[in-house]
């Protein structure tokens, strides 16, 4: 079973062990408008930017704008996770570079902090060129000091698709950072797209429970707090960051099907990432070919969606 409950999320919350499904929301005008716009679609979870996601300079939310995320959050009983914008690369060999990333992770934090969200997802990076040791040390010693005490917000190491130089596109190199710094803040948000262009096979049931033993053997599910549900939209091993829309990729209904048949993907927590189309209503469609992939995988408990105004 997946660990999706945030460290600030409501006893509402925490009593619900349903599957919790969302998109990555807009921020757009006010941090609000995220969780106003996830309650409207009927979302249960969402993820969102705390800050502009195009610059190195992360402001902070307006007060007054955090109050009323937070309190619609508690409210509408529905949980946020961030992510880290992608500028951030705590791989650097770059001392710039690097420090800048430091600072990011820091900003991003707070923020996270000042809006009740309790889990911070980050892409691992690249680095550069400069070999995979130096860029798991990077990785880890900026980590450990992010990590620096007893309790905040939990950081969520995401998955890489396997792009030249990047760190993280396998279980075993994730499961070593974790091991190295060892904090019960740290944990791991699976990307489905992005283990799929790496070589994790997901065309059956045998495929995801071979996926399923890697990753235990070598993170463990106990670490596993969120899931960013993607198609792929190019073939295994294409080491090609590029989501598709659900069903409509490699990975397809099959393979989506399979993996909700598994016993550790039919709760938690998992937010879709797939892109816009012409006709401007993706995320409808997406959901609705996700709730009869659910079906069939006999899975009924996903909250709210379709909502009260009869969004279908």
């Amino acid at each position: 079973m997946i660990s999706g409950t945030p460290v600030f999320t409501t006893a509402k919350a925490q009593a619900h062990r349903m599957m919790r499904i969302g998109f990555h929301m807009s921020i757009a005008g006010s941090v609000d408008n995220a969780v106003l716009a996830a309650k409207a679609n009927g979302y249960t979870a969402f993820q969102m930017f705390t800050a502009s996601s195009r610059s190195w300079k992360q402001n902070r939310p307006k007060e007054g704008d955090a109050e009323s995320f937070r309190g619609h959050t508690a409210e509408y009983d529905i949980v946020p996770y961030a992510h880290i914008p992608y500028l951030c690369n705590i791989a650097s060999p770059r001392n710039e570079i690097y420090s800048k990333s430091k600072i990011m992770l820091k900003q991003n934090m707070d923020n996270c902090e000042l809006l009740g969200i309790g889990h911070l997802v980050i892409h691992l990076g690249s680095h550069l060129g400069e070999g995979a040791k130096i860029g798991v040390s990077r990785i880890c010693e900026a980590l450990d000091k992010a990590l620096d005490g007893d309790e905040g917000v939990s950081i969520l190491l995401e998955n890489t698709a396997g792009y030249t130089n990047s760190i993280g596109s396998t279980f075993e190199e994730i499961g070593d950072i974790l091991d190295r710094v060892k904090s019960d803040r740290l944990g791991v948000c699976l990307d489905t797209c992005h283990a799929f262009a790496a070589g994790y096979a997901m065309g059956g049931d045998a495929d995801i429970d071979a996926l399923c033993y890697d990753f235990e053997s070598n993170i463990g599910f106990g670490k596993l707090k969120l899931v960013h549900l993607n198609d792929a939209k190019f073939p295994l091993g294409s080491r090609k960051d590029r989501h598709w829309h659900i069903g409509e990729g490699y990975i397809g209904e099959k393979g989506f099907t399979a993996l909700f048949r598994n016993r550790h993907f039919r709760s938690g927590s998992f937010v879709m990432e797939t892109p816009g189309n012409e006709k401007g209503d993706a995320d409808e469609v997406n959901m609705k070919r996700l709730r009869k992939i659910l079906k069939s995988a006999g899975i009924t408990d996903i909250g709210t969606y379709p909502n009260s105004a009869g969004k279908q």
